[in-house]
C-alpha cells in the first residue's frame, strides 16, 4: 500500500454572531483539512489548526511536505513524520505553521491506519485504549455577567458538572463574573478559568488570589505561553493549578515547558503540535513528571475535536475533555452527527479510523480557492 494523492481543504467560514476572548474577537472560524489516498482506496482526514490564512498552510501541506511522502507506505507512520519533520528542523521550523501543517498529514495517516487494520484509531494508537470519560463544557465566553450566567446555565441544562470560564476582562470583572457564577452554579459543579495569555504574572497572580475562595480548577493560559519565567511566577505566587501547552509544538517544547516545574495539567493540541504520533510521545513525556494530560481542541473545526477524543481515549494520564460546546459552521462538518457529552461524560464509538466520513456539501461553500 503507498500514498497516492493528498489534497487540501482550506476552510473560512464567518461567524453569525462574533465571540470574544480576552485577546481576540472571533469574527470567522478556519480549519485546513488535508485528505490522504492510497493505491488501493483508503482515504484518510486530519486537521492543522489555523487561527488565519489558511491557504498558507495549503501550501505548505503541498509544496514541501506533499513531495518527500507520495508513494510511502502509510503505515511507516513514524518513519514519515521523522522525515517530514527533518526537511526543515535544521532551518529552525520547529514550531509554527511548519508543524502544524505535518499535523493534518500525521492524523489522516493514523485515519487510514485504523481503516487499514479494522480499529478505531484510539485502539491503533496501542495506548490505555478507555472508551468512556469525562467531559467539560467550554467555554463561557467574555461578555456581560449576566450572559456569561446565562450560558452557564445553558451547560447545566445539557447535563454538565464542569465548565470553563473566559477572563481577562480586568480584576474588577473577572471577580464579579466568577462570583455570579459560582453563586449561581452552586458548589458541586466544577469551575475552570481561562486568562488566554492576557496578563503578565503580577495580575494574574492577584487573580489567582483573589478568585481563590470560589473553589476554581485551573488557572488556563495565565501568561503568554513563551514567558516560562511568568508560568513558574505564577505557579509560585497562588494556590490554583496550573493549565497550558495549548501554545506549544512537538515533544522538544513541551520538555522545555515542563522542565520549568510550572504546570500541573498539560493541554497539547493535536492539530497543532504535530499530529497523534506526536501527541502520544508527548503524553509519555507528561507521564514522566507525573502530571495528567487533558487535550485541548479550541475554536476550530469539528475534525480537530475527533482527533483529541481518539488521543483522550488512549493516553495513559488522562484528566478529562474539553468540549467546545459551540454550533458555529465547522463543528458538524460530517455525514453523521458529531459524538457529544451526555451528561458529562463522553463515549467514543468502534468504527474503524477516526469514524467520521466528510460531508462534502456542508462544506463547500467554505472552501477557500
Amino acid at each position: 500500500m503507498k500514498i497516492k494523492k493528498i489534497e487540501t481543504l482550506p476552510l473560512n467560514a464567518k461567524l453569525e454572531k462574533p465571540l470574544s476572548i480576552a485577546t481576540t474577537k472571533f469574527e470567522y472560524v478556519r480549519a485546513l483539512i488535508t485528505k490522504v489516498t492510497t493505491d488501493d482506496g483508503l482515504v484518510g482526514i486530519g486537521e492543522s489548526v489555523v487561527r488565519s490564512a489558511p491557504k498558507a498552510m495549503k501550501y505548505i501541506v503541498e509544496e514541501t511536505l506533499t513531495p518527500l511522502i507520495l508513494g510511502k507506505d502509510p503505515l511507516n507512520i513514524s518513519g514519515i513524520w521523522w522525515d517530514m519533520f527533518s526537511a526543515m528542523r535544521t532551518r529552525g521550523h520547529t514550531n509554527g505553521h511548519f508543524v502544524e501543517a505535518i499535523s493534518s498529514i500525521d492524523i489522516a495517516l493514523w485515519d487510514i491506519i485504523g481503516k487499514y487494520y479494522n480499529l478505531p484509531v484510539y485502539k491503533a494508537l496501542h495506548g490505555y485504549g478507555r472508551k468512556k470519560f469525562t467531559a467539560y463544557a467550554s467555554s463561557i465566553f467574555n461578555g456581560e455577567i449576566d450572559n456569561m450566567v446565562n450560558r452557564a446555565q445553558d451547560f447545566l441544562d445539557l447535563g454538565y458538572k464542569a465548565m470553563k470560564v473566559k477572563l481577562g476582562m480586568g480584576l474588577a470583572k473577572d471577580f464579579q463574573a466568577i462570583k455570579a457564577i459560582r453563586s449561581y452554579v452552586g458548589d458541586d459543579v466544577k469551575l475552570m478559568v481561562d486568562i488566554n495569555s492576557k496578563y503578565d504574572a503580577a495580575t494574574s497572580i492577584r487573580l489567582g488570589r483573589k478568585i481563590e475562595e470560589f473553589n476554581i480548577e485551573w488557572i488556563e493560559e495565565p501568561v503568554p505561553p513563551y514567558d516560562f519565567e511568568g508560568y513558574k511566577k505564577v505557579k509560585n505566587g497562588q494556590a490554583i493549578q496550573i493549565a497550558g501547552g495549548e501554545g506549544e509544538f512537538t515533544v522538544f517544547g513541551f520538555k522545555k515547558l515542563l522542565d520549568t516545574g510550572a504546570l500541573d495539567l498539560v493541554q497539547p493540541d493535536i492539530g497543532r503540535v504535530g499530529g497523534l504520533t506526536e501527541a502520544m510521545r508527548i503524553a509519555s513525556l507528561v507521564y514522566t513528571n507525573n502530571l495528567n494530560v487533558q487535550p485541548h481542541t479550541g475554536f476550530f473545526s469539528g475534525l480537530n475535536i475527533i482527533a483529541a477524543l481518539h488521543f483522550a481515549a488512549a493516553t495513559p494520564n488522562l484528566l478529562t475533555f474539553e468540549f467546545m460546546e459551540l454550533d458555529h459552521p465547522l463543528i458538524e462538518i460530517f455525514k453523521s452527527p458529531i459524538i457529544r457529552p451526555k451528561n458529562g461524560m463522553i463515549e467514543l464509538w468502534d468504527k474503524p479510523g477516526l469514524g467520521v466520513e466528510l460531508d462534502m456539501d456542508k462544506i463547500a461553500k467554505w472552501i477557500e480557492v
